[in-house]
């Protein structure tokens, strides 16, 4: 399966009379977009803010970021299963506007908010978080959908990402018959035809966690070609499928945004090794269960499938959200290892021995099997940053609970940050215990 990725650089944007891109300047008209997005009547309008790196800025009550992206040609569909109609991803010519992306903010009626937490998800375009949020670098279109009178919370959310991902597609058709700045090419073959061609590489498999049921997932919410995967079971996909759309971050994943799916850095990297050092044989999708009988099904699905459907002999796993997703990972690990599976587990560590008092955390995990021993820290998710006050504060269309401050100096953990953790990989923090 081969997959063309038309690469435009993005290093502006702005409102205009025409929507375009010309000299990496990506202009907007506003006024078609948002008469596009309100066609869903689930929405009663829509706010939309440019936000650049470097400004005085923080962005808040973030959903999700997604990277501007089309197909182009008649074969492929935006998005398939959740925009467009049900086709195979991962194939053809895919527009993409890289330095761009979709900022989705939601609205959050104060009657609903449980606790502060969902209106605190942001992103500093200044100030030390800025230094290690890749949101923080990207020329941001912050999209702000609020319901139509009468919508359900539900039917509001499910109509939230919708409108990111028209917005995404919306924004990438500007580009589409351009001549790109670069090109990037992804094409992996069959496994059979991938170990024919490299009979000595190490065979090896990531598997993927992508959604957890610790909590209640959102019913209908386009996951997988547009549904669910709660209730699925381990999936074999086809590299390609995770980057070009198939796949979306679930509605309110931890350290899981769309747009680090579409840019997979371990995918990414899997890709660049194949053939050298390794031979790619494919990725595993799962879901986390809510009780351990699940655990052991789960687990043991995805090991078989890694042992002797793709016969790997390596694997590298991720997880999706905190404690739970952790030890299914381990437990699916292990069972991999038992079938002869060599495994390396990567993850943001959720395993916390500290006293909240303290200035520092020892970070540990939350399992103990004699057979996991290669794990790669991808951070922790304490230590509070202080940001400092801004001048703007872009993603609010209702009013902010009382205490709640959103402009002036803060503190806020790395959980309230988008982007500064990845389960995938693309952060650039890990955990150390001295």
């Amino acid at each position: 399966m081969r997959l063309e990725c038309n690469i435009l650089r993005i290093r502006e944007v702005q409102f205009a009379a025409e929507t375009g891109v010309s000299n990496q300047v990506l202009y907007i008209n506003r006024q078609e977009l948002e008469n596009l997005l309100k066609e869903d009547k689930r929405l009663g309008g829509v706010d939309i803010d440019l936000v650049n790196p470097g400004d005085s800025c923080r962005i808040i009550r973030v959903a999700d970021v997604i990277e501007p992206r089309c197909k182009i040609g008649d074969n492929g569909k935006d998005f398939p299963g959740a925009l467009g109609d049900q086709v195979v991803a991962g194939q053809g010519i895919t527009c993409v506007l890289k330095g761009a992306a979709v900022v989705l903010c939601e609205y959050i009626d104060p009657r609903q908010l449980v606790n502060h937490l969902r209106a605190r998800i942001m992103i500093d375009m200044w100030g030390p978080t800025a230094e290690v949020s890749p949101y923080a670098k990207t020329h941001n279109i912050v999209i702000l959908p609020y319901p139509a009178e009468g919508t359900r919370l539900q039917e509001y959310q499910l109509a939230l990402k919708i409108a990111g991902l028209k917005t995404a597609a919306y924004l990438a058709k500007a580009g589409a018959d351009l001549e790109p700045d670069e090109l990037e090419v992804y094409d992996l073959p069959t496994t059979t035809e991938a170990v024919t061609n490299f009979p000595d590489l190490p065979k090896i498999v990531y598997i993927f966690q992508v959604l957890s049921n610790q909590f209640e997932p959102l019913e209908g919410d386009a996951v997988l070609y547009g549904d669910n995967i709660g209730k699925a079971v381990p999936t074999i996909l086809h590299p390609n499928e995770v980057l070009d759309g198939a796949l979306l971050a679930p509605y309110g994943s931890i350290f899981i945004e769309t747009y680090s799916i579409q840019n997979h850095p371990i995918v990414k990297e899997l890709y660049r090794n194949h053939g050298k050092n390794l031979c790619f044989t494919g990725v595993i999708i799962t879901n986390v269960p809510n009780n351990v009988r699940e655990y052991e099904r789960m687990s043991n699905i995805a090991a078989n499938l890694a042992k002797h459907v793709i016969g790997a002999d390596g694997a590298i796993l991720t997880k999706a959200g905190g404690g739970a997703p952790e030890v299914v990972m381990a437990r699916t690990a292990q069972r991999c290892e038992q079938m002869g599976i060599k495994t390396t587990l990567a993850l943001v560590n959720m395993g916390i021995d500290t006293d909240i008092t303290a200035t520092s955390s020892k970070p540990n995990v939350i399992f103990n099997m004699p057979e996991i021993d290669a794990m790669v820290s991808m951070g922790v998710a304490t230590k509070a940053f202080k940001l400092p006050p801004v001048g703007r504060v872009v993603g609010v269309a209702s009013p902010v609970p009382e205490g709640l401050h959103i402009n002036g100096e803060t503190i806020a953990p790395p959980f309230e940050i988008r982007g500064f953790l990845s389960q995938l990989g693309d952060s650039r923090f890990r955990a150390v215990r001295y």
